[in-house]
Parts: C-alpha cells; structure tokens; sequence
C-alpha cells in the first residue's frame, strides 16, 4: 500500500501544485520521491521554484540525481519571466519522460476552479507523444459539462489511477474507470517513524531542551477564515490558562490566498495585550526541529489538512475546522486504518 507503485515506466515526470511553498505537497512528493528512487526511477519534477523545491528535499534525500524543471506558465506575468529566462528549453527534458504522474491533494476537483486548467497545461508539452499517464491524490467526478468532457478525456489517456480516499476509488468505478486503486496519501509516512517515541521525538541526549511552558499549535488559512473567531475563542481559552501560542503557515504564497501568515498578523492585532504569547513556527529551514514542536504540543488547531495530518502521524491531539471535504475524508481514511 506504501512501498510499490505499480508503474513499469523508468523515466518518471511528476506534476503537480508546487507553487506555492505548500508543506503537504512537498511532504506528498518526498515519499513518492523515495518510493520512486526504491524502484530505480529516473525522476523529473515539475515546480514553479526548482532551486528553493531542491533544497528542501535535500533536508530528507540525496537530490543530486533528480532532474528540476520550471512547471509551465499559467498566467500573462509568468509566462513573460519564462520566457526572458529562457526555461522554454525544458520542454525537450518533459518530453524525455515516458510517464507522468499527476498528483497531489484535489488533484481533479470542482471545489478548486482551476484545477482542470492547472493539471492540463502542466502536461501539454508530453500530449503529443504516447505516454503513460497516471493520476495521484483526491479525485472527485466532475458535475459541469466542461469538467466532465476534461474528465473523459483525461481519463481516456490515464492508464492508472492512485486515489487516497476510498470514495473517489468507488466513483471513478461507478464512471467506468476500473484500474483504480486506494493509495494511503503518502505524506503521512514521509517522515521517519522511527524518530518518534509513544507521540514524541527521541532526543539525542543535550540536544533540545524542551520548554517547560505548555503549548499549542495553530493554523488558519484562507479557505477556513470563516472559523477565525471559533479559533480565535480557542486561542482566548488557551492563553488564559497559561499556554503559549505557536501559529504555522503551512502555505507561503505572495498573497492572502496562498499565505497563511497573513492570518498569523491578524490574530496577533486580535490578541492584543495577550500577543506577547503568540509566537511563529517556521517549518522549511529545520523540519525535524519542526516535527519536534508539533510533536510536544498540547494540541494542533488547523483549518488546514496537512498540519492535522502530521499531528496525526505525531499521535498529538488535534481540533480541526474543515473548510473542504478532503479534511473529513482524511480523517475518516484514518479511522479506517
């Protein structure tokens, strides 16, 4: 269910949403990453900052031998500074690829507009060959006549389908599409089980002294502001019986819908005297002093499926406001499991 996907193909292309610094995708790609790597696969990756992409892997693998490839411009402004820096050329390293997996949290969803358009133009330039294409994450049928003839022709192309969720396994069948299959979302295990001890992290003795003042986690992010006051009550709660407060942007984008910090800043001006107990958690420069904090916390607030789901993994405590249906999937998948 975790060590083998079933692809025959070596030369491997993976596209997905890495644009935005998002935390679970990059988690999502690193476990596909070494699943990949296991079974000898030459792998290219498609992001929007390959340099900044890398060095974070670097963190968990030897990057050395992964080819990083600027994803192809979905906007006016971007497609200027593609073509000025000359990353058109790349497209003759996608078209080496002889598979492509395209992947990642609502892969092919109506609750997302743009997803059909992202997952279609990242993929153009290999369309003209015959290849191999395989989907990976959250799959849901389409209701709107255009998504559902995208859809069709998706499908007709995709030779296999790795859904996270039992639901989109039992739907895609119910379309007629039977090379299906449940695949446990791959970022829940990208991180050593090994360093984790009944919910918390072995320590190397010295290494990390742990506060002796008890806290809790938060995250809120643009699609769940409509919980902000719910959260916000939680913070009050927390704060008045002598907690500190870490908040994470999981997402770090360059503006309001792609960055949670901007939540970060508008709790803080809420808090007001109480802000001096509020304090940020940064995750991309350290991760493993990252995963010890989550590890340690009281409880995780989140309107955001990745940071409950690494709770999860942490068995730490956790209180989510879901704003999509993949946070009440997830945890249900949990639950089965």
């Amino acid at each position: 269910m975790l060590d083998y996907l079933d692809i025959k193909e070596s030369k491997i292309l993976i596209v997905g949403n890495r644009s935005y610094k998002n935390l679970w995708d990059e988690l999502i790609l690193l476990w596909t990453i070494k699943v990949l790597l296991k079974e000898r696969k030459h792998i290219l990756i498609v992001s929007y900052d390959p340099t900044r992409l890398q060095h974070f892997l670097s963190q968990f693998i030897d990057t050395s031998h992964i080819t990083f490839l600027t994803e192809i411009p979905k906007w006016p402004r971007s497609l200027r500074t593609y073509i000025k820096t000359k990353k058109r050329k790349e497209r003759k390293l996608r078209k080496k690829a002889d598979a492509i997996i395209i992947g990642w949290w609502e892969i092919l969803t109506e609750e997302n507009k743009n997803a059909y358009r992202y997952r279609l133009v990242s993929i153009l330039p290999c369309l003209f060959k015959k290849i191999s294409i395989y989907l990976m994450g959250w799959i849901q049928v389409p209701k709107k006549s255009i998504n559902k003839y995208l859809f069709k022709v998706l499908l007709n192309k995709t030779k296999k389908i790795f859904a996270r969720d039992f639901e989109s396994v039992n739907e895609l069948k119910e379309v007629g599409f039977e090379n299906a299959e449940f695949f446990m979302d791959t970022a829940f295990f990208s991180y050593d089980r090994r360093k984790i001890e009944n919910g918390k992290p072995r320590l190397p003795a010295g290494r990390l002294k742990m506060e002796d003042k008890k806290y809790i986690i938060v995250n809120i992010n643009k699609n769940g502001e409509k919980f902000f006051d719910k959260i916000f009550a939680d913070v009050q709660d927390y704060i008045q019986q002598g907690y500190e407060i870490y908040f994470v942007p999981v997402s770090i984008g360059a503006n309001k819908e792609y960055s949670d910090i901007f939540y970060y800043h508008e709790l803080k001006y809420r808090l007001k005297q109480d802000a001096t107990s509020l304090k940020l958690l940064k995750r991309e420069a350290d991760f493993k002093h990252f995963a010890e904090k989550v590890a340690n916390a009281e409880i995780v607030i989140s309107t955001r499926l990745h940071l409950f789901l690494i709770a999860s993994f942490l068995n730490v405590k956790t209180k989510v406001y879901p704003y999509q249906k993949k946070i009440l999937k997830m945890q249900k998948v949990i639950g089965n499991l």
